[in-house]
């Protein structure tokens, strides 16, 4: 019976001593509890970046709040949220993150950078320029840090700073096709466009597939009077299956009229006419074109195109005039331009091809004055010759 009792007694006593944990116990779970909630935080972290990565930003900024609320002092957290409240448009927010991230990590180049975006969305163009110097200097190794530096900087209009910054950078990334653009861009802001057709053409050999650059060394080659160039980086957009744009059409027929394809010329900016029929720049070239290359069916064709347009009445009128004598009919001609010479008096084309039809109609005196009046209003003190040979009156 004693022995039962004492059997009883130590039992007693050992589940007393089970009662709870002990403080090394404690210690232990705790310390488990933490590790699994860094483990939960880290993976909640990750689903808020791949909810940021395919653009469903808000379930990205509560995830990641979720995960900041738990450790607010994990600095690629705040610049992760910074990133997706700059997507948001919620600007001022996104800064607070970006700067605190700083705050906790001096070194994050990446919270600079985007600091330096966000100061461009604010068109604070010093302030971008600071925050991109900022992250180049972190991280050197980033290419795209150094072309938004330069960008911000010929933002500022501090063309030599760019330029300087992007070549200091060239052996680094000689391969880059950015910065090599970039330093096109900078060339033809410079004006120096043979410089920026060169530089783009490294671009393009870099990046054959980049139709955007195909477009700008057309325009560059155009600016240089690099006609061939021009029609050949042209030709290459039509190669990329990308229709021209009416600006690159434009300065194709241009360029053929520069070399004298007149008949290309002619044909493409018919086309062009008709697909912007409300341009009036265009009928009058045309006009000028046909003119110059005595296709009158074009100037009649031009001559309809600008009727009615206040801002093109001399040329529609002159055409009209210039049509009609193209077809032999001097009598319309003359009426038509002696009017329109009347009504413009200090405009030469119309007194320069007057001189001709008074000739034939045997007004030797009024052709004379008519030519005489021609070369006073023409632009760079033109002869007699000149008149005859620039405004294309095709003698007498």
């Amino acid at each position: 019976m004693k022995s039962a009792i004492a059997v009883a007694c130590v039992s007693v006593i050992m589940l007393a001593g089970c009662g709870g944990p002990s403080k090394v116990g404690k210690e232990m779970r705790k310390q488990a509890y933490s590790r699994m909630d860094a483990v939960n935080a880290r993976m909640v972290h990750e689903q808020a970046k791949s909810a940021f990565e395919t653009g469903q930003l808000e379930q990205a900024r509560v995830l990641l709040a979720e995960a900041i609320e738990k450790y607010p002092d994990q600095p690629a957290w705040h610049t992760l949220m910074g990133r997706i409240l700059l997507e948001q448009h919620r600007l001022d927010e996104a800064k607070r993150d970006f700067e605190y991230a700083i705050e906790l990590d001096p070194e994050s180049s990446e919270s600079a950078y985007y600091l330096g975006v966000l100061h461009e969305r604010w068109s604070d163009d010093d302030d971008a320029v600071t925050y991109f110097t900022m992250a180049c200097d972190l991280d050197p190794t980033r290419p795209q840090y150094a072309l938004a530096c330069a960008e911000a900087l010929v933002a500022c209009g501090r063309l030599e700073e760019a330029r300087s910054r992007v070549l200091d950078r060239m052996d680094h990334f000689e391969h880059h096709a950015g910065l090599q653009h970039l330093l096109s861009q900078i060339a033809m802001l410079d004006n120096d466009p043979k410089a920026a057709v060169q530089h783009c053409e490294s671009a393009r050999l870099l990046e054959p597939q980049d139709v955007g650059m195909a477009h700008d060394l057309a325009r560059m080659s155009f600016a240089a009077g690099d006609w061939t160039a021009c029609l050949d980086a042209i030709d290459d957009i039509r190669r990329a299956q990308s229709e021209p744009s009416h600006a690159d059409q434009w300065m194709e027929v241009r360029a053929l009229m520069a070399l004298g394809r007149s008949t290309q010329a002619r044909t493409k900016l018919r086309e062009l006419c008709h697909a912007e029929p409300g341009d009036g720049t265009r009928w009058r070239d045309l006009g000028l074109l046909g003119w110059d290359i005595g296709d009158w069916s074009s100037v009649s064709l031009a001559a309809a195109g600008l009727k009615g347009t206040d801002a093109f009445e001399y040329e529609a009128k002159l055409f009209e005039g210039l049509a009609d004598k193209g077809r032999g009919d001097l009598e319309e001609a003359s009426e038509k331009l002696e009017s329109l010479a009347a009504a413009y008096p200090d405009r030469p084309e119309a007194w320069a091809v007057l001189a001709g039809i008074r000739m034939r109609r045997g007004d030797f005196q009024g052709s004379e004055q008519a030519r005489a009046l021609a070369v006073k209003w023409s632009p760079d003190h033109a002869d007699a010759r000149a008149v005859s040979g620039v405004y294309g009156t095709h003698g007498p």
